[in-house]
């Protein structure tokens, strides 16, 4: 067990025990935001002919004679395919997308010619290509289409649409169980008494896993009535590839998610991180299966999903576990000091001097009104003084499978 150690040296403890997950094949409908678990090469050209680029007219080089005229020979309809070549001097109607005949030079817009009975005058100096898409242009036989571990763009859809792919390999997605260990904690759409509050971390961390490309499948509160906390946990992780436990990180005499990952003979790999907020966290594996412990604190856990879950998730997809890194100028600065390293909620927007960064309201750890709009974490290392309006900040940008 790593004891005293960094968040860095936590992090890398992590990924040595976040296997990728196997590959799926899923519909090319479905999978926008999916991981590609395979490299994919084009098997042909594309377009695989030359086509027009507007409705007009294929023009072939000028008659020889010199006459500035072309002949006009008909016209293709879409999805004909041309039985003639054009000769110098001709000219033949087509459309956007349509093949072209051989012996086309260039392709002039309808609305550029003028039409003098069966022949053809340009209102524009006819340049060689104009308008015609080369076989090719977009993508040669054996260039790559897609790349194993990019995600899947909408343009990525498009392309494989445009070469027949029905489905595509994808990674599985991550299966992420909830358990919250508070027992003044009532599921949040009941009503609490006396003494109650409403679960708002199993939502939070559903929303958070869905967002890195996960699967939340179960959300569970350890009630007042539970009468064996091991079993839930059992049949959760038989659901799951990874469990996160909220709350019950940290008591006087007593750390109960601790104390329930040692009574299933979990391996713990770290206990408590020195950093704010969610300071009182770990993690161990059982079976195969990582358990993180999170703070039972909103913005902690939240603080503490993305530094230590979040990475692993990415990583299980094969994306690249951190988030980005970048220097940002703090709008509002922050006006206390920090003793251990302290991850400030902000939000985060570009403009034409750079980055910037706003330090939200509601920086406690029990508030949740610092996760509202926050797209960044702001690092400050261990010991910084008071952040100033204006100053140069470290942050980490999140909100992005990308």
């Amino acid at each position: 067990m790593l004891v005293d150690a960094s968040l860095e040296e936590v992090q890398i403890e992590l990924l040595k025990h976040s296997q990728r997950l196997e590959d799926e094949y899923v519909s090319i409908l479905e999978a926008v935001g999916r991981v590609c678990a395979e490299d994919l090469n084009a098997d042909s050209d594309l377009p695989s002919n030359r086509q027009s680029a507007v409705d007009g007219y294929a023009v072939a080089d000028e008659n020889p004679m010199g006459a500035a005229k072309y002949f006009i020979t008909g016209h293709l309809c879409l999805g004909e395919i041309p039985s003639v070549s054009l000769e110098p001097g001709q000219a033949m109607g087509v459309v956007t997308g349509g093949d072209l005949p051989a012996g086309s030079r260039a392709v002039v817009p309808h609305e550029k010619v003028e039409i003098q009975d069966t022949y053809l005058l340009s209102m524009e100096v006819i340049k060689p290509g104009n308008n015609i898409k080369q076989a090719g242009e977009d993508y040669v036989k054996g260039n790559q289409l897609l790349g194993c571990g990019s995600v899947l763009t909408p343009g990525d859809i498009s392309l494989l649409a445009a070469y027949g792919k029905t489905r595509i390999a994808v990674f599985r997605k991550p299966r992420v169980a909830v358990l919250c260990l508070s027992r003044h904690v009532i599921p949040w759409q009941l009503t609490p008494e006396p003494g109650q509050i409403r679960d708002s971390n199993g939502p939070l961390l559903s929303a958070l896993v869905l967002q890195d490309g996960g699967w939340p499948v179960s959300i569970k509160i350890i009630g007042k009535n539970e009468t064996s906390v091991k079993t839930v946990v059992t049949e959760l992780i038989e659901q799951a590839d990874i469990l996160i436990m909220t709350g019950g990180t940290y008591a006087e005499d007593s750390n109960e998610a601790r104390l329930l990952m040692e009574e299933l003979g979990a391996e713990i790999l770290y206990w408590d991180v020195p950093i704010q907020p969610g300071s009182h966290t770990g993690a161990s594996i059982w079976n195969s299966r990582l358990l993180f412990a999170l703070s039972g604190n909103p913005a902690a856990c939240a603080v503490g999903y993305q530094l230590f879950t979040s990475p692993v998730l990415r990583a299980m997809q094969g994306l690249i576990p951190y988030r980005r890194g970048l220097k940002a100028r703090c709008i509002n600065g922050f006006a206390k000091k920090t003793g251990s390293r302290r991850f400030i909620r902000g939000h985060a927007s570009w403009d034409e001097e750079g980055w910037k960064v706003t330090v939200l309201p509601g920086q406690k750890p029990s508030m949740i009104r610092s996760l509202v709009d926050c797209n960044a974490l702001i690092d400050m290392p261990a010991g910084s003084p008071p952040v100033e309006a204006g100053q140069d900040v470290s942050m980490l940008l999140l909100n992005s499978i990308y």
